[in-house]
């Protein structure tokens, strides 16, 4: 699949696809009650859990994407654009940060880059949702501030489950073993990098 730019891979497409799906399903889960502040949805963790192993913009399609398509199989027509910005913008901001802000060169203090980048995206999701209530669903104050608890709780929760699974787990460990953990920076390729590296092994 590629523009006229940009070449993306099969592998690149895949895990794209896969987290997005999986972000879906979870969805799905059966939500946790939590009142009277809402109800705590699963799809979070898996959010977090692919901007910790995506790049920027597979991440955001998955927590974008993947919560705009539950939104609209689930018949919630008026939430899905609201999930396609905040969640997309989530992923999207912990794989930044993670990936190309934070510094490479401590390895061993990537789980901490990974709870400091997801608190950042977890402000996005929990101010993404007061500033649609208040301002364009027009809430009143605190039922705004009743629901901001409940996304609180989920950030919390899905960050959580994501940094667990990714570091305490050999999950990335074993990725990274069998060479089956996303390389972005080759998944992605520059047209003139491949036709320069197409060069290079004719000569």
């Amino acid at each position: 699949m590629k523009n006229k730019k940009v070449f993306f891979t099969t592998k690149w497409i895949s895990y794209t696809a896969m987290t997005t799906a999986i972000v879906i399903a979870t969805s799905f889960i059966t939500h946790v009650p939590i009142p009277p502040f809402g109800n705590l949805y699963w799809c979070d963790a898996v959010i977090f859990l692919a901007a910790y192993l995506l790049d920027p913009l597979a991440a955001f399609i998955t927590g974008g994407i993947g919560t705009f398509l539950y939104d609209v199989i689930h018949g919630n027509s008026a939430m899905m654009f609201a999930s396609l910005i905040i969640h997309g913008l989530q992923a999207a901001t912990v794989s930044a940060l993670l990936h190309y802000v934070f510094p490479k060169k401590f390895k061993k203090l990537e789980p901490l880059w990974a709870g400091i980048a997801s608190v950042v995206g977890g402000v996005v999701v929990i101010a993404g949702y007061f500033i649609l209530r208040y301002y364009i669903n027009g809430y009143e104050l605190i039922a705004c501030g009743y629901k901001a608890v409940a996304n609180v709780i989920q950030e919390i929760v899905g960050m959580a489950i994501g940094i667990i699974i990714c570091y305490a787990t050999t999950f990335k460990i074993q990725l990274k073993k069998n060479n089956l953990l996303p390389d972005f920076r080759n998944e992605i390729l520059v047209k003139k990098d491949i036709k320069q590296s197409n060069e290079e092994a004719a000569v």
